[in-house]
């Protein structure tokens, strides 16, 4: 089934750390659906723009070394092709972990090109499940069907109904991008969090492409409900960005994903998850202290056949959607099999298509609301679906955690 994908590609600074997805990936333990625990990737980005050489000679920016072919001139010439796509190249995109890099580019994110970002919604066969975790497009096996669903409107002010929601922009080989996203919360910083989930597609193109750039996160995208996607003029105004614009200086995505993503829809999607960390435009207060909420994340929460009443939110791109709106689906969930050995998704049915990439699946326990999985693949039509967040997913985040303890 397709990935509700929106991409763009991180533009410059540096990082280097390759973490592992989860602990269990070395001693070959099974997560709790019987497929084996994959390694995670991360890397981190430096918002500055000083260049210098340590003592062996190595370019960095900010204090971090910069990978072989990354510009350190971001000034004049090399920043105009840098923001205006002379790079759009694969080969120069940067696409092993500790190769992402995502400076800050002040005024980047134009009124035309939020207005311009596309979505994209890879579309995979119905049949049987095949076997394996990468390669090209795979068939799916729903465990069930499940009733066509309209999405709904969100009702305004969005930071009222869905405060942790947002929308996430960023630059890919094909243009400028739109996914949707989530605050969650930071067990390295209670109550002072600056952690974003996605999906994996909205961060790396998976197999044979790479990191995308200028990836950034509106919060509460829109809040007021009352403007068109051609009526937004002034992307810092209150009613469009009521809590600024956030850009990523690190992401983490699954190594299962990196190896073996692709727009079609295959098996990697069992593995299509991505967690951010942001920085404000002008500084101040966390991100989760800004908002006054973030969703806490429940890993093995109830398998796709048992989870009731789950709910799904995220900005659609595409017609008869044009991105400035956040909808709603909610419902009781059927299993996706992507393939044998990879964790079944969650589905419901749902309109929702790209840009809606990213967006927080949740559901109520004990009285709290836990972000459960993310917006994955879709059909376009009928359906929706997410990957169940197990061992990996919980490496995946809490690499990220760790990095800014």
């Amino acid at each position: 089934m397709p990935s509700i994908r929106s991409r763009t590609l991180a533009a410059a600074a540096a990082v280097i750390a390759a973490v592992m997805i989860t602990t269990t990936a070395c001693s070959g333990k099974k997560d709790d659906e019987g497929a084996a625990a994959r390694p995670s990737s991360s890397a981190r980005a430096d918002k500055g723009v000083d260049t210098g050489q340590d003592d062996e000679g190595a370019v960095s920016i900010g204090g971090y070394e910069l990978p072989d072919g990354i510009p350190t001139d971001l000034g004049g010439e090399a920043l105009e092709k840098w923001k205006n796509g002379g790079w759009q190249d694969y080969s120069d995109w940067a696409s092993k972990a500790q190769d992402f890099a995502n400076p800050y580019i002040e005024d980047f994110w134009t009124p035309e090109k939020m207005a311009q970002a596309k979505a994209q919604l890879p579309i995979a066969q119905a049949g049987s499940a095949s076997s394996g975790s990468g390669g090209g497009a795979t068939s799916y096996l729903p465990d069930g069907t499940v009733k066509k669903q309209t999405a709904a409107k969100v009702k305004a002010t969005y930071h009222r109904y869905a405060p942790p929601v947002g929308k996430l922009f960023f630059s890919s080989p094909q243009g400028n991008m739109v996914c949707s996203a989530a605050v969650v919360t930071d067990p390295a910083h209670p109550g002072k969090s600056n952690l974003v989930w996605t999906a994996g597609h909205c961060v790396h193109a998976g197999k044979g492409g790479g990191w995308y750039r200028n990836i950034a996160f509106v919060p509460s995208y829109n809040n007021n409900a009352n403007l068109s996607n051609r009526q937004i003029t002034n992307p810092r105004a209150k009613a469009v960005s009521p809590y600024g614009i956030w850009w990523t200086d690190w992401a983490t995505t699954s190594g299962e994903w990196i190896k073996g993503g692709g727009h079609q829809g295959n098996a990697a999607a069992g593995y299509d998850y991505a967690v951010l960390h942001v920085k404000p435009e002008n500084g101040g207060k966390s991100l989760q202290e800004r908002l006054g909420s973030a969703l806490p994340v429940w890993f093995n929460a109830p398998a796709a056949n048992k989870a009731k009443n789950m709910q799904v939110r995220g900005y659609p791109a595409e017609a008869p959607y044009d991105g400035s709106k956040m909808y709603d689906c909610h419902g009781s969930s059927k299993r996706f099999v992507l393939a044998k050995n990879v964790p079944a998704q969650y589905m419901i049915g749902c309109t929702m298509n790209g840009g809606a990439s990213g967006g927080p699946w949740y559901m109520s326990h004990d009285g709290r609301t836990y972000l459960v999985s993310n917006n994955s693949l879709s059909d376009r039509k009928t359906f929706i679906t997410g990957p169940r967040l197990g061992a990996n997913a919980k490496q995946v985040y809490l690499a990220t955690s760790r990095k800014f303890k």
